[in-house]
């Protein structure tokens, strides 16, 4: 097997001489922070405003006419995870899976990665040919909370938003300088090591994450509770991340934002059902620049924009057998995404308010399929603008009203335009208690793979719609409680068929829905707090008359915290699906995809300056998987700690 390629530089070597200049830039900073500390009185409360799209409050009042889940960074924290298919897997109405090309992708409510949108500050996140991502590519270093919007989601957001909404915000900087190093290691020589880091200077401040990963692959469970070494599954992984904040005035902040993801990879070919094939990606790197900020506008209302480039730099090659010695081709993707956004928030009365938005950007695609043949171009755009009407009346009850312009402009064919409406009505007959009925229109615009891919592509390709409706219901007063009844309804759902002659090309069926229902209980005790989380879901695609693909009827997970003694805590978390179907085409039959329960556990003791860990996943080295040939990784253990080096 060929070494996996490296960076030209030691990039523990970068790693050290980063941690070493910002460590030394901290120090310094810490001490003259005690020195402008009665200088700083006058300036503004920092908010985090800026990175985020639609700002709602906490449980449960403010928040809008759909289901919001919240993980903030102290429970991120508490399952330790490497990037965001870990951290996001515990929450309410959520499933990841992993498959084909080594992807852990996503669904919420049984709608996938590219019905969704993935934000990072309010930044789209996703491959603009492929109109999908990899939660993988999002590392949790630096994150500050999750917001995971559900059912009838707000028409600010812009288009694509059919099956809901991720928004990743990160730290902003603290009022004191910060400087934390976490490091873990586990089998396999699966190593991390991570710095955050903040710091504020009269109307200046700054937040930065460094993190590099690497590993020499995984263990899936073999019989008899043994373990199988998985076959070209090693990584390695480099990301930095920096925010640059200045603040003029006491209502105004101005952001400067950029990050670079640096990878290179093996995936693991398929054991079963598909054909193995023998891929690497030599790079999978992204680049990303933004700026904005946001403004007030009189005592109640403000106005926040960004500008933003995200640029994807990826190398795959395929080889023609598993010790990838014979390459067949060398595939080169360099692709970009432009665009800016701007939203107003606007109080035009004691119980009154008006929003409204405009989002553009732009994809430009390059895409070469051999060393040496031509490049393929394409390109499209999408447009929107949202306005959305919150009114409250008798004191208990809002009406929230909202409709937005969508608008697709191809690189071939007749452009595309959509009109989706949300109206919702929210009643709190009590302070603990908030009950809301809402129904939306989305729409979702086709690929430019599934357009215009010469294997696949079919540029006839109609946008997909659904319609959403939610009843749903928090209580939140000596335990939270919440539940949501939901109906989804599609039209022209977009999906790839396989033809007689062996290839496979995307077509519109003509109707699919999902229904369901989804409850979240938490309840926190002296030293103990317990979350459970259940799913059903009930699903079809109505032209083929058969079940959606690998959507379990049932899904359960829980996170359980006990605090034995001070300092200690021991975690539970447990993930439980029951069976579910997959349509092969290649046999064109349905096949099972077994029920499965993990849990894994986390065992950590916190000390005033640092904390150590230990984290065993899948415990009972159950053999499962979500996509048929591709298991997860058996029992595994890792060893990490944190530590502040500035308290």
């Amino acid at each position: 097997m060929l070494p996996t390629n490296r960076f030209k530089q030691n990039p523990l070597i970068i790693v050290f001489v980063f941690l070493l200049i910002i460590a030394l830039a901290c120090i310094g900073f810490s001490q003259e922070k005690q020195k402008e500390k009665k200088k700083q009185k006058d300036l503004p409360v920092q908010k985090k405003i800026t990175e985020e799209i639609v700002v709602v409050g906490k449980l449960p009042k403010e928040l809008p006419v759909s289901t919001v889940t919240f993980l903030d960074s102290e429970k991120i924290e508490l399952i330790k995870p490497l990037d965001l298919s870990e951290a996001i897997k515990y929450a309410p109405g959520v499933t990841v899976t992993f498959g084909d090309k080594s992807v852990y992708t996503l669904k919420l409510r049984g709608m996938d990665a590219n019905r969704i949108a993935l934000l990072i500050d309010g930044i789209p996140v996703y491959e603009p040919y492929f109109s999908s991502f990899d939660l993988k590519t999002v590392t949790t270093g630096g994150i500050d909370s999750l917001k995971i919007t559900k059912g009838p989601s707000s028409v600010l957001y812009g288009p694509n938003t059919l099956g809901g909404i991720v928004n990743v915000i990160t730290r902003r900087p603290s009022s004191e300088p910060t400087l934390f190093l976490n490091t873990s290691y586990g089998e396999k020589n699966t190593r991390s090591l991570s710095m955050n880091s903040s710091v504020q200077w009269k109307r200046l401040a700054f937040t930065g994450t460094m993190l590099y990963q690497d590993s020499d692959g995984f263990y899936y469970p073999g019989e008899n509770d043994t373990r199988t070494e998985r076959s070209n599954s090693d990584y390695q992984r480099y990301n930095l991340n920096a925010k640059l904040y200045y603040t003029p005035s006491r209502s105004t902040e101005i952001l400067l934002n950029g990050g670079v993801f640096k990878s290179n990879y093996t995936m693991p070919p398929a054991l079963e059902v598909s054909k193995p094939r023998y891929w690497r990606f030599k790079n999978w790197d992204r680049y990303a620049l933004n700026t904005g900020g946001f403004t007030a506008l009189g005592e109640k209302s403000t106005l926040r924009f960004r500008a933003y480039f995200v640029h994807y730099d990826n190398t795959l090659d395929q080889f023609a057998d598993e010790e990838m010695t014979i390459r067949k081709f060398e595939s080169t993707y360099d692709n970009s995404v432009y665009g800016f956004f701007a939203l107003g928030d606007f109080s035009i009365g004691r119980n009154n308010s008006l929003k409204a938005s405009i989002n553009y950007k732009r994809d430009d695609v390059r895409i070469q399929d051999d060393i040496g043949e031509p490049w393929d171009e394409f390109d499209q755009g999408t447009f929107s603008l949202g306005i959305e009407d919150h009114f409250t009346f008798f004191e208990r009850w809002k009406l929230v009203g909202g409709l937005s312009f969508d608008y697709l402009d191809k690189f071939i064919g007749e452009n595309t335009s959509k009109v989706n409406p949300l109206v919702g009505i929210k009643f709190s007959p009590t302070e603990p208690i908030d009950i809301h009925l809402s129904f939306s229109k989305k729409s979702k615009f086709p690929s430019m793979r599934s357009m215009y891919s010469h294997t696949s592509g079919n540029p006839d390709l109609l946008s997909e719609y659904g319609q959403n409706w939610e009843f749903g219901f928090t209580y939140n007063k000596e335990f939270l409680l919440t539940g949501s009844l939901f109906f989804t309804r599609f039209r022209d759902m977009i999906d790839s068929v396989q033809l007689p002659d062996g290839t496979r090309r995307y077509f519109n069926i003509s109707r699919a829905y999902i229904n369901g229902f989804e409850m979240q209980f938490q309840k926190s005790l002296k030293g103990l707090s317990t979350t459970f989380n259940y799913t059903y879901l009930d699903h079809k695609n109505e032209s083929d008359d058969r079940p959606l693909d690998a959507l379990p009827k049932h899904n359960l997970n829980f996170n359980i915290q006990i605090l034995p003694l001070n300092g200690f805590r021991i975690g539970l978390l447990g993930l439980l699906a029951s069976s579910s179907k997959w349509f092969d085409y290649k046999s064109n039959e349905l096949l099972d995809i077994p029920s499965y329960f993990n849990l894994d556990s986390v065992l950590s003791y916190q000390m005033k300056r640092f904390e150590v860990f230990l984290k065993i996943s899948n415990i009972f080295n159950h053999y499962f998987y979500t996509e048929p040939g591709f298991p997860w990784r058996g029992r595994y253990f890792e060893l990490g700690f944190k530590m502040n080096l500035l308290k």
